[in-house]
């Protein structure tokens, strides 16, 4: 039987040696050179000092701002002294950053009550 224009093109590309079906074994590979450097040991898992620096890196901070959001006084100088304690005060956190905390929290705090201004805001047009 004469063989297709595609197995004619395939033996004169790839050679005649070449298996044209699957069914047809493989030549034989050549042997392959031994290594001469030692197999790297496997990964024992885990984080490794290098995840956890970055990690430390990556959460450090925010806990740092959270820490200072949840010890910092933002009640102002109205209440009276003897309410206040030492722990309270936290007066080894900076002011700036007290501030930036207080703020935080005063935009979060308006943040959640916007829904309910605007629904008293609609029922007043209504």
């Amino acid at each position: 039987m004469k063989p297709s224009k595609l197995e004619a093109y395939y033996r004169d590309q790839f050679g005649a040696d070449t298996p044209l079906h699957d069914d047809a074994p493989a030549p034989p590979r050549p042997a392959r050179p031994a290594r001469s450097d030692p197999p790297r040991r496997a990964r024992r898992g885990g984080l490794g000092l290098f995840g956890l620096l970055k990690l430390v890196l990556m959460f450090g901070p925010m806990a740092f701002l959270l820490g200072t959001a949840l010890m910092s006084d933002c009640r102002g100088g109205a209440q009276a002294s003897w309410f206040r304690s030492d722990w309270m005060q936290a007066s080894w956190i900076p002011e700036m950053l007290r501030g930036s905390a207080c703020a935080r929290r005063d935009l979060a705090g308006r943040a959640l009550s916007l829904d309910d201004q605007l629904r008293t805001i609609a029922n007043g047009i209504r």
